[in-house]
């Protein structure tokens, strides 16, 4: 839980806190003070004050109103707070006294800045707006009695927070989409900038793409592993389409106003339902490291306020001419478009406590910015470029998941009709190893927007190496189910970050190119590997058993293989997988083959052995070759040619 009482003994990382009177200006370099000190007032002779935030909120006990005030000892010694009460008038003159927090501090040390909360509830809804805050000595014990202006302080536009007014009238700070801000009544110097917002759903279990338990002995290279699936959504707020054709499972309850959550948790304490993730962009211009203050980024649509988290756990330091990305998960209803964003922090108002009651915290929200999103949602850390396959990928230069010295490569990309009523895009990743110590096999996830921008989630193989050892190259397929009405022509293909907003995604590379078309004849590609089916023959063989005839398949063939690149072939790799099909269309069976172990593919005569039996000897066939691999979807094939009898 946030403090209600803040102390700093060192002045100069204050901020954007009190100045003394007598204190003169820094020398430090003023470019880089970008939020304006709050007005300040003398409340002593040696303590000085200012507004840090107001708040006027309805709630079902009433109208609260909360208030922090700033204070600074300038002088030399201990100064005792004045004992005061805290009122606040109205536009229409009408005063109210907000009770002090039981942990407000009663004296401040030489240097000494605290911050002071004050609340009170008022039965009803009045329409109230605030003009001014006054510290009054009340003196109680005469008749009658007698109340001592100390301060008053004038509180501007900008200051007051009204949480159920409707959007600009909420009176916070501006900003646009894109453009940098500091959080005022912070003591904070970072900068902010909106860089990305993405409605989705989380994935369910763990990080999509993350190396599971091994599945095998390490390759030549490389440590085998297993993988699990997710899907991700459209930034538009549609999900993508699953792996294997429909769409992704949308779950949760509708969210609520004033900021209640949208999406029912699940067991892991996750939302189910869509959520916005918005990406911050943060900056520290200091000398110093900082850590990212507490504060949260609520979503606004036309009549409805949703509360986010930030999805990074624990404290978030930046150094010194560092910049990073932050998240925040904002759960929304269906179909929600959010009009705004605010980021908001939260003061503590503690209650009770005298005589050895139990206290009580309250917190009251207070909206600092207020962040205009573009039209439609469809913003991205990583914009699409024109992208040329075979050419090394150029990624977010802040992204966590793929460092400098690892090369992502797209060799292939190819698109064909599947059997079951929709195309499929099958996409090669070559991963490179440049550094001179193994690394961890990056495990990003993929989606593809068509050429009318609607997304569908891609399919990663389920065997995946864990790492990869130096001057080393890996082969990873991903699968995308896509509607028939897609000819390939105009794709961007999304690289995503699974870890660092898990459950959520966040787009680490964007590309605009296109799938290419098969090639026609008995030479084709699966790389790294080139082939070429010189000759083949199909025959068929039976038992002669005494219950009847039974006909089994199979295919000897002369195979050509050249390998093109140095790139580790492990027992994950894709095989050549063949489907037997008679005159009617129908699949009997199905064979296929290796590129590793004791009988794998290579050049020369090969025999691979249909699972097909019938009854009778069926003539002519036809024989479907398919690059195929398995994912968490199940298996995914990718068109090569097809042998005619």
């Amino acid at each position: 839980m946030k403090q209600p009482w803040k102390t700093a003994l060192t002045f100069v990382i204050i901020g954007t806190a009190l100045l003394p009177a007598n204190l003169p200006a820094l020398a430090a370099d003023t470019t880089q003070t970008t939020v304006a000190a709050p007005s300040n007032f003398g409340l002593t002779d040696s303590i000085r004050a200012a507004v840090k935030s107001v708040a006027i909120e309805t709630t079902a006990g009433g109208t609260r109103i909360g208030a922090s005030v700033r204070l600074y000892n300038g002088g030399t010694q201990k100064t005792r707070v004045p004992d005061h009460q805290l009122h606040v008038r109205t536009t229409g003159g009408v005063q109210y006294t907000l009770k002090a927090s039981a942990a407000n501090k009663a004296a401040l040390e030489p240097g000494e800045i605290g911050e002071l909360v004050y609340m009170t509830v008022i039965e009803g809804t009045p329409a109230i707006k605030l003009s001014e805050l006054s510290f009054v000595n009340v003196d109680e014990y005469v008749y009658p009695k007698k109340e001592t202006n100390l301060l008053t302080i004038p509180l501007g536009a900008r200051q007051v927070w009204y949480a159920s007014a409707a959007g600009a009238d909420k009176a916070a700070e501006p900003k646009g989409w894109g453009e940098a801000f500091t959080i005022p009544g912070l003591n904070s110097s970072l900068r902010y900038t909106p860089a990305a917002i993405k409605v989705q759903y989380p994935i369910s279990g763990a990080s999509a793409g993350a190396s599971g338990a091994p599945s095998g002995g390490a390759s030549a290279g490389a440590a085998s592993g297993g993988t699990s699936g997710g899907a991700s959504v459209s930034e538009t707020g549609g999900a993508a389409a699953a792996p294997n054709g429909a769409a992704a499972a949308s779950g949760g309850e509708s969210g609520a106003p004033n900021g209640t959550p949208a999406a029912a948790p699940n067991a892991a304490g996750e939302g189910t339902g869509p959520v916005a993730l918005v990406t911050l962009l943060v900056e520290n211009p200091g000398v110093g490291r900082e850590t990212i203050p507490e504060f949260r980024i609520d979503g606004q649509s036309e009549n409805k306020t949703y509360s986010g988290s930030r999805t990074e756990h624990g404290a978030v330091t930046v150094e010194a001419g560092e910049k990073k990305y932050i998240h925040y998960a904002i759960p929304v209803e269906h179909n929600v478009t959010l009009t705004s964003l605010f980021v908001t922090t939260t003061e503590t108002f503690v209650s009770g406590g005298g005589q050895g009651a139990p206290t009580t915290a309250t917190g009251f929200d207070v909206g600092r910015v207020q962040i205009a999103v573009p039209s439609g949602a469809k913003t991205d850390t990583a914009p699409a470029i024109s992208y040329r396959i075979g050419s090394p990928i150029v990624f977010d230069p802040l992204n966590k998941m793929i460092d400098a010295n690892t090369e992502v490569t797209l060799m292939e990309m190819h698109l064909h009709e599947s059997d079951n009523g929709f195309h499929s895009v099958v996409a090669k990743f070559r991963i490179t190893n440049k550094s001179d110590k193994p690394v961890p096999v990056p495990a990003f996830q993929t989606e593809i927007l068509g050429g009318d921008g609607a997304a569908y989630a891609g399919a990663r193989q389920s065997g995946v190496a864990t790492a990869l050892n130096p001057n080393m190259s890996y082969v990873m397929n991903y699968s995308f189910n896509v509607p028939k009405t897609e000819d390939g022509k105009q794709l961007t293909i999304k690289l995503l970050d699974t870890q660092s907003a898990a459950p959520y995604t966040s787009t680490i590379a964007s590309l605009q190119t296109a799938a290419s078309s098969e090639a026609s004849g008995d030479t084709f590609a699966m790389y790294p590997f080139d082939l070429k089916i010189v000759d083949w023959t199909l025959s068929a063989t039976t038992p002669g058993s005494m219950g009847g005839l039974i006909y089994s398949y199979k295919i000897s063939f002369t195979l050509e293989v050249k390998q093109s690149d140095n790139v580790v072939v492990d027992q994950n790799f894709s095989r050549l997988y063949m489907e037997l099909v008679d005159t009617k269309g129908r699949v009997l069976g199905t064979a296929e083959g290796s590129f590793t172990g004791p009988n794998k593919l290579a050049t020369g005569k090969q025999i691979l052995t249909f699972n097909a039996k019938t009854e009778q000897l069926e003539n002519p066939f036809t024989i479907r070759v398919y690059e195929a691999f398995d994912t968490p979807s199940g298996l995914a094939k990718r068109y090569i040619t097809t042998l005619k009898q």
